[in-house]
């Protein structure tokens, strides 16, 4: 029985090795999970996500 990969988390991808999966789902990522790391677009694509911190611009202009 396949199962369907819109229901699978992001760790769950990695374990299956469906590495273009993931970076389909992490192209802008916004959330990180805080189970395994991993970072993605949405926060249904983690097990536990948590707002992804925004970059500081190391720059005097930005």
């Amino acid at each position: 029985m396949e199962e369907n990969m819109e229901v699978l988390k992001m760790c769950e991808l990695r374990a299956k090795g469906l590495l273009e999966e993931i970076d389909r789902r992490s192209t802008q990522p916004t959330v990180v999970c805080g189970k395994c790391g991993a970072k993605a677009n949405a926060p249904e694509h983690l097990h536990n996500p948590r707002p992804l911190a925004k970059k500081k611009i190391d720059s005097y202009w930005g």
